[in-house]
């Protein structure tokens, strides 16, 4: 049991221990162990166009390959079909021609297939990340229509207070202006017509 204390946890895809909801519990209690769980759906995966991509690359690297061989295949077939001295024989290589012609052809198609995936792979990336672009953008656009907007407003902020401040000042000194006229007028006037 020793032997096993000692294992890295890590090798299986559990980054940290988890623990159950009974092994929570029991280090709730003050328990010194816990029961681990590996969950490794939950570790999060990488791109699945990137995995996508890498294993389509891997399939044309293998197809080629074999593209390669079934091409010599049927070189050597023709050739002993052509060297052949006896009609099975000829035939015999034909046969293996035609099989090697196949398969050929079935790897052409299914190259074909694999680089429409790879295209549509690449432009779901280009569409992504203009989508991210202009995600981007957007926000900035927003970004600038709240600054600005934000900007309008202190200024109209700024014209009234200052309009409200003239008024106050205004309605204080006109307030004084005509009192003090008046009062200046009224008796500076009784004391012109008193004498």
């Amino acid at each position: 049991m020793d032997e096993f204390d000692e294992v890295d946890l890590r090798l299986f895809g559990a980054a940290e221990p988890a623990c159950d909801g009974l092994a929570a519990a029991g280090l709730a209690d003050g328990a010194e162990t816990a029961t681990l769980v590996l969950d490794l759906k939950a570790e999060p995966g990488g791109d699945p166009l990137d995995d996508m991509q890498a294993m389509l690359s891997q399939m044309t690297k293998e197809l080629r390959e074999r593209f390669q061989r079934f091409q010599s295949q049927r070189r050597t077939a023709e050739q002993m079909a052509a060297e052949a001295d006896d009609e099975a024989g000829r035939k015999l290589g034909q046969a293996d021609a035609k099989a090697a012609i196949e398969a050929v052809s079935l790897i052409v198609r299914t190259l074909e297939k694999i680089d429409s995936l790879q295209r549509t792979i690449l432009s779901e990336r280009r569409d992504a990340v203009e989508l991210a672009c202009e995600a981007a953008d957007f926000d900035a656009v927003v970004a600038e229509f709240d600054r600005r907007v934000e900007e309008k407003a202190n200024a109209y902020l700024e014209r009234w207070k200052a309009d409200y401040e003239e008024s106050a000042r205004r309605a204080a000194d006109g307030g004084t202006v005509d009192g003090g006229g008046t009062g200046a007028a009224g008796p500076g006037g009784d004391g012109e017509n008193g004498p």
